[in-house]
């Protein structure tokens, strides 16, 4: 049974002038006016989406197992040593499995970010030619990460069996940061879509700044709990809940935990922050779309 229309009331003010209409606006039309919408538009895309490949949903599992081989190949090679020791010294795991466990991690962390600047760019032309709850697209947005992620993690569990990895039961507290972490990376992503859409040198410097990231970030080493390598777990926003989540699974334990509680209490802020620069700016970027 579809959802009764819901009632639209404009006025002159500025929609920050009553924070509180507009956070309650925001969630009425990203979880129940735009519910359907997105649902129709995942369903859709995930139709489309792989109609016209050879290896179909196999791209979904090609990045971290593509970047996982070429780490793994550099250091047999000896390119690199980096310290694959877990919390309090802890050992045991297979490198191979260490680096894919963080492979899959900074995959979903780095879609989550991109994901709402790709769903205004990809559906420019119903933005500036259809009304609709805005929110449905980042929505839509969401599944599409989630169905993601789950289909990459599957490569988990032949990955701990080959490896005689063994999962702690650190997992039940891993599984809420990792959500946390895809909602913290999409308010971030949130935030850069004025500019993303504006300009479209955004985009591209985040694409060709990704590998950097990557490598400043604890992706396929042990970041240790002392000084300096702590500075760096504080500044960069996509290590501490990425580091937890891969040492709860891994290890059961993590070294980082005042970080760790800090980027979670900061996720959902952070991504009710990116909901309002968006209800806030879309409105002039769909203008700037029709007038282009």
């Amino acid at each position: 049974m579809n959802d009764p229309p819901r009632e639209i009331i404009y006025d002159a003010k500025p929609e920050l002038a009553a924070p509180g209409r507009l956070l309650r606006e925001i969630f009425q039309d990203l979880f129940i006016g735009g519910r359907e919408l997105a649902w129709r538009i995942f369903v859709r895309n995930l139709r489309g989406m792989y109609r016209q490949t050879l290896l179909g949903m196999f791209w979904i599992f090609l990045p971290p197992l593509a970047n996982t081989a070429i780490w793994v190949f550099l250091r047999s090679r000896g390119v690199f040593n980096f310290n694959l020791v877990g919390p309090n010294g802890s050992t045991g795991v297979d490198a191979t499995l260490y680096i894919l466990v963080g492979m899959i991690v900074w995959q979903t962390f780095v879609e989550a970010l991109q994901m709402p600047m790709n769903a205004v760019s990809s559906n420019r032309g119903m933005l500036s030619r259809l009304n609709f709850p805005r929110e449905a697209l980042i929505l839509e947005g969401l599944y599409d990460v989630l169905l993601n992620t789950v289909i990459r993690s599957l490569l988990l569990i032949p990955a701990f069996v080959f490896f005689s990895g063994s999962l702690h039961s650190g997992f039940l507290i891993a599984l809420p940061l990792f959500g946390l972490m895809i909602l913290f990376a999409v308010g971030c992503g949130l935030t850069l879509v004025p500019l993303g859409t504006l300009y479209h040198d955004i985009p591209r410097l985040i694409s060709i700044g990704l590998p950097f990231w990557m490598i400043i970030t604890p992706v396929i080493y042990y970041l240790p709990n002392t000084w300096p390598a702590t500075l760096l777990n504080w500044l960069n926003p996509a290590s501490p809940l990425l580091v937890a989540t891969r040492d709860l699974l891994l290890f059961g334990t993590t070294e980082h935990v005042a970080a760790t509680v800090v980027f979670s209490l900061l996720a959902l802020p952070t991504f009710v922050l990116g909901l309002v620069v968006f209800r806030v700016s879309i409105p002039a970027l769909v203008e700037r779309m029709v007038v282009s």
